[in-house]
């Protein structure tokens, strides 16, 4: 029993330590870059896209497993044919634990994208945001409540900076820079690098001096296909430090298309189903399965633990799917479907 309870605190402890101070992150991360920098905004097939994901992990840890919900939708405006304006606004909600531990973001990327060449431009991206984080600690016990057999809520917890909802709200600043270019017709690459939190806001309920952790962000994606190939290999990578945290995931997706267009008439539209795997170092593997039919993409993907973590949660990590679609108008948008 002795051994269970620390082995679960020692577990709480890391998630609180690790979560506190760092960003939510997505495994089907290269599927909206725009989360990940806000110069990547407007850098898709098409004019407009929305977008929403769900993610939600350590089921099998605990009984109130972290949850992360978003949404958000981003376009492409002033298209000159030597550059281009990219706008959006994004939503994340973030809950974990018994004490309803929730963050929210808003956020409003804005960019401007220059042509260095043809099908080649590189954007500069502002993201100005709202940074919001709830603590609820209604279900929390604490040992001095224990009895000996459980926990009475009745007995004071002497936690009185704790007995209440707290909340903090801030102002968020983030800025980036993404490269997109057509190599070929059948070779495109991209590349960017964003910071997050420049303002260094406070965000802790009782100290003055415990401030969010400003974040690096290193990505990039490339697509090469063969031609008279309908097979698409699409390798991406994705990189951060923040604070003591850091991360890196590398992997591919690998596009098949099922169905081409019918480029005179328009009566079919493109189909193509991805997998993918990809491998965060020390963490997880994380695999994916995306379907695509003409603009709406639905992806699942599954995370599965390879940390120390592994003896309690039985290999089991996040589940996450995602929602996309796609509008067309104006100018037709950036590249294909394969790189975003």
């Amino acid at each position: 029993m002795k051994t269970r309870i620390g082995f679960l605190a020692l577990i709480l402890g890391l998630a609180i330590s690790s979560f506190s101070q760092q960003d939510k992150h997505f495994s089907m991360f290269a599927e909206s870059p725009v989360y990940l920098n806000p110069a990547a905004a407007g850098f898709f097939p098409g004019g407009m896209q929305l977008f929403t994901n769900f993610r939600t992990q350590w089921s099998s840890v605990s009984n109130q497993p972290f949850r992360t919900i978003s949404a958000g939708t981003d376009w492409r405006m002033a298209d000159n044919g030597n550059g281009f304006l990219g706008a959006g606004v994004n939503f994340y909600n973030d809950l974990s634990g018994d004490t309803k531990y929730m963050t929210n973001e808003v956020t409003i990327p804005i960019n401007y994208a220059v042509m260095l060449g043809k099908d080649n431009h590189l954007a500069f991206g502002l993201q100005p945001g709202f940074y919001q984080r709830t603590l609820i600690n209604d279900n929390v016990t604490w040992d001095n409540q224990w009895t000996g057999t459980d926990f009475n809520t009745n007995f004071d917890s002497n936690e009185s900076l704790l007995n209440e909802k707290l909340n903090i709200s801030r102002f968020d600043i983030s800025a980036g820079a993404y490269w997109y270019a057509n190599i070929s017709r059948y070779t495109r690459l991209s590349f960017g690098i964003a910071g997050h939190h420049l303002t260094k806001q406070r965000i802790n309920f009782m100290s003055a001096d415990s401030k969010l952790y400003r974040k690096l962000t290193l990505h990039g994606q490339c697509s090469f296909t063969q031609q008279n190939s309908n097979l698409t290999i699409i390798p991406a990578f994705y990189a951060f430090l923040q604070g003591p945290n850091k991360e890196f995931t590398l992997g591919s997706n690998f596009r098949f298309l099922l169905r081409g267009s019918s480029r005179v008439t328009g009566h079919f539209d493109e189909i193509a189903l991805s997998v993918g795997a990809y491998y965060r170092l020390g963490d997880a593997i994380l695999t994916n399965v995306i379907f695509e039919i003409s603009a709406l993409s639905v992806g699942v993907g599954y995370d599965l633990n390879a940390s120390s973590l592994t003896l309690a949660s039985n290999g089991f990590g996040a589940f996450e799917v995602f929602l996309r679609y796609r509008v067309q108008f104006g100018r037709g948008g950036l590249g294909n479907p394969s790189i975003h």
